[in-house]
């Protein structure tokens, strides 16, 4: 998808949580309320950031499948909201690295969604660390949405506008 001057993103990122369809469907109609392009980001990390080099290239190619999957089942979600497609980005890295790194090479990211969880484990690493301040998405300053859990589609609906 090429992007015309004055064209923004709306960055999603997607997880394995319940709460990241509710996000996704929020970010669906928010780009389509300010003809937005609403960009899916998926981050495949191992669980040791030293097996990237060790790893066999079959092994992270079909990382990569499965992350696309999981991405096609949510571009689902916003295709059915709106009717948009959505961009979809797989990156490998270090979740919070690699947010930031894609903010910082992609300048027409303007707004970075986020899902909150509920539930005592609190609203998820990202979240939290949106809210403290103490975690920067970027070199440059983008707007940060949080939404929130819980939400019926009617409700994200609303919000959105």
């Amino acid at each position: 998808m090429d992007l015309q001057v004055g064209e923004r993103k709306l960055l999603c990122i997607a997880d394995d949580s319940p709460e990241c369809r509710a996000a996704v469907y929020f970010g669906a109609r928010r780009a389509a309320n300010t003809h937005a392009i609403l960009t899916i980001l998926r981050v495949i990390e191992p669980l040791d950031p030293g097996l990237w080099s060790a790893m066999g290239e079959a092994m992270r190619d079909r990382m990569r499948n499965e992350a696309f999957d999981d991405l096609q089942g949510l571009a689902e979600v916003a295709q059915q909201a709106t009717g948009i497609t959505p961009e979809l980005v797989v990156k490998e890295g270090i979740l919070d690295q690699a947010i930031r790194a894609y903010i910082d090479t992609t300048p027409s990211v303007k707004t970075l969604l986020l899902a909150a969880a509920s539930g005592r484990g609190g609203p998820g690493p990202l979240v939290a660390a949106a809210m403290r301040g103490g975690f920067g998405f970027g070199l440059r300053a983008v707007a940060i949405m949080i939404v929130p859990a819980g939400l019926s589609d009617a409700d994200l609906s609303e919000l959105a506008s």
